[in-house]
């Protein structure tokens, strides 16, 4: 998403990262991957377990990594150490400015990513909220 930040901005969003480190970790993060969006850090997970966000070994070591990791290389990301609790897994929410859900993606495995096209689609003003 950091490479579509220009087209979220554009459509009046803005693209806020949570990592599990710590602000440590966090810094060396936002600098290595060219981050120009607020990152906030959540070491204690408070925001991970109410999103309702996964956790797990099975999950985080599943069949696809691999396919996940040889992605995210040819995409010039690289897994530079593990940072924070490398259990938990991690997920994608769109928030209107009036508490509304619009988008949620819960990640299966380490590395599941939803398509980018249906981010920005949720980020429509006439974009369906959750009930």
């Amino acid at each position: 998403m950091r490479d579509r930040i220009g087209d979220i901005r554009a459509r009046g969003a803005e693209l806020v990262v949570v990592g599990n480190g710590s602000p440590h970790f966090a810094a060396a993060f936002r600098e290595e991957q060219g981050l120009d969006c607020p990152l906030l850090v959540d070491p204690e997970l408070h925001a991970y377990r109410a999103a309702g966000l996964r956790r797990g070994r099975v999950e985080a070591l599943s069949p696809r990594l691999p396919l996940h990791a040889l992605r995210a290389l040819l995409s010039g990301h690289r897994q530079r150490g593990i940072q924070g609790d490398p259990w938990q897994l991690g997920g994608t929410f769109v928030i209107r400015p009036d508490g509304a859900l619009t988008y949620r993606h819960v990640s299966s495995d380490a590395g599941d990513h939803p398509p980018v096209e249906a981010i920005l689609a949720a980020l429509s003003p006439d974009a369906p909220a959750f009930a």
